[in-house]
C-alpha cells in the first residue's frame, strides 16, 4: 500500500493503529486496565514500526513486513508472502474451530464466524487473482 507523502504510513498501518487504539479506549472505558494497555502498547508498536518502516533507507524485508510498500516490487513479494498467510490462517481457523467445539462450545459461533468469513475472502481474492492473470 503505496502512499504519496512519505512521512504518512499506510492506510492498512493506519486501519491496525487506530483499530487497536480505538479498542483501548474502549477497555478503559470498561475498567478492563490489562486490555487497554495491552491494545495501546500493540497500537504504538505498530505505529513505531510503520514509521521504521518508511524510512529513506529500510530494508526490503523491513518495508515489506512493516506493511509499508516502496514499488511493485515490494507488493508483489507481499502478495507471495500473504499468500502463505492465508493459507496458515485457514488452517488455524479450522483447528480453532475443532478446538472451540471441544473445549469452549460457548465461542463456537464467533469462530465458526471467522473461518468462515476467512474462506469468502479467500475465494473472492482467488477470483480476483485468476481474472487479472
Amino acid at each position: 500500500m503505496q502512499t504519496n507523502n512519505r512521512s504518512r504510513i499506510s492506510t492498512i498501518n493506519i486501519i491496525l493503529v487506530s483499530t487497536l487504539c480505538v479498542g483501548a479506549t474502549i477497555a478503559a472505558l470498561t475498567q478492563n486496565w490489562v486490555g487497554a494497555i495491552w491494545l495501546l502498547i500493540l497500537g504504538l508498536s505498530g505505529l513505531g514500526a510503520a514509521f521504521y518502516a518508511r524510512r529513506p533507507n529500510a530494508r526490503d524485508i523491513t518495508r515489506i513486513n512493516g506493511i509499508e510498500y516502496r514499488d511493485e516490487r515490494d507488493r508483489d513479494l507481499a502478495r507471495q508472502g500473504f499468500a502463505t498467510v492465508g493459507a496458515a490462517a485457514l488452517i488455524l481457523s479450522v483447528v480453532e474451530v475443532v478446538l472451540a467445539i471441544i473445549f469452549l462450545p460457548q465461542l463456537v459461533g464467533v469462530v465458526s464466524a471467522q473461518l468462515l468469513m476467512l474462506s469468502v475472502i479467500w475465494g473472492m481474492a482467488n477470483s480476483n487473482a485468476v481474472k487479472r492473470s
